[in-house]
């Protein structure tokens, strides 16, 4: 662009110079060689236009170019940002937001069946029903409150073992059993 500008302003003082020759050919009465001025004089007038043309052109080219890479890379940007909104609407469709919410549902009530089935009433699992055993146990109680039943513990809200309190005559006979294999495995020891 600046070598254009360059060439231009030369033949604009070419032109310049041309036309003050042709002025002074015509004051000396040269008109063949006024016109040969004026001829040049348009030649270079029709240079500087072509160079301007030319300027013109690239400047439109480059201003297009300018123009063309911005809207490439914002087209660019604007896909990518397409891309991202499209990913995102795949993962947040309503349909897929809808179908994760039922199937999240569908475990929650799946976990509290499982809940509801571990730890259901024994009495429907089993089928056992100890209604009458209740209220035979109530009986029992009301008749310990009023003193007919002389078997109540001292405490009475203390529960009895299940298992079985040994004698004392089956402890010795374990203490004598341990004595026994304890003599046997010296025995085989020694």
């Amino acid at each position: 662009m600046r070598k254009l500008a360059l060439i231009n302003q030369n033949y604009s003082k070419r032109a310049e110079i041309s036309r003050k020759n042709a002025k002074i050919a015509l004051k000396r009465g040269e008109k063949d060689r006024a016109k040969n001025y004026l001829i040049q004089y348009k030649q270079y007038e029709q240079k500087i236009d072509r160079a301007n043309n030319i300027k013109t052109k690239i400047e439109r080219q480059l201003e297009a170019l300018e123009e063309g890479a911005m809207i490439a890379s914002t087209g660019d940007l604007m896909g990518g940002i397409r891309d991202e909104l499209k990913d995102i609407a795949v993962k947040a469709s309503p349909t897929k937001v809808a179908e994760i919410a039922e199937d999240s549902e569908e475990y929650v009530t799946e976990i509290e069946e499982a809940a509801d089935i571990l730890g259901g009433d024994l009495e429907v699992d089993l089928g056992i029903s100890v209604d009458d055993e209740l209220n035979q146990l109530e009986t029992e109680m009301l008749l310990d409150q009023s003193g007919d039943m002389p078997e109540v513990p001292a405490d009475d809200l203390q529960y009895i073992p299940e298992i079985e309190i040994e004698s004392d005559s089956e402890l010795a006979s374990k203490d004598k059993l341990k004595d026994e294999i304890e003599k046997l495995r010296k025995e085989l020891e020694g």
